[in-house]
């Protein structure tokens, strides 16, 4: 019964992303709806999730999305961490019919844009009003008004005065 209940959250969720493309403001509602649905806590209401982004499926629970969001394109949130199956067997621990892991929290505050093939690692916690550039692999507490970009990720400047600058400068477009 488990996997019939999986495979119809897989098929939902594919039904969803589809109307992306034609009403993306429906879509959100729908895949807000869909991720509560699946655990995810939403304490707020995202801007945006791209379709792509990846929801690790060991920790939906886990996984805690504030107001105002947004998670672009191909966007990996992994709760989950095997690898010390491999760390306990390199010292002689006999794992062998269970795997060992880790199973931490994944906090994202209000206001925060992260952007493309971003990951999202066991643990961390992502402050509000924070930008994550392209391509980082963020690990750990990343403080409120940060912006981040790197692998490993790297605090390089504060929000609100990147912000304050391309205020004054001006040359952004409306949607």
């Amino acid at each position: 019964m488990h996997k019939i209940i999986k495979v119809f959250y897989v098929v939902l969720r594919n039904l969803i992303k589809v109307v992306d493309g034609f009403s993306p403001r429906r879509y959100m509602k729908l895949y807000n709806w869909y991720l509560k649905k699946i655990g995810v806590d939403l304490y707020g209401y995202p801007r945006f999730i791209h379709p792509t982004v990846y929801f690790d499926g060991k920790g939906y629970k886990n996984t805690h999305i504030g107001e105002n969001v947004v998670l672009s394109k191909n966007v990996l949130i992994l709760n989950h961490d095997y690898s010390i199956t491999c760390g306990l067997r390199s010292i002689g621990k006999k794992v062998v019919d269970n795997e060992a892991y880790w199973l931490r929290d994944i906090y994202i505050g209000n206001n925060v844009f992260v952007g493309a093939n971003v990951s999202i690692l066991s643990g961390t916690t992502i402050g509000d009003n924070c930008i994550v550039g392209t391509g980082a692999v963020i690990k750990g507490i990343i403080p409120e008004n940060s912006i981040v970009i790197g692998n490993p990720a790297k605090i390089v400047g504060k929000t609100t005065e990147w912000a304050t600058k391309k205020e004054e400068k001006a040359d952004y477009l409306f949607e």
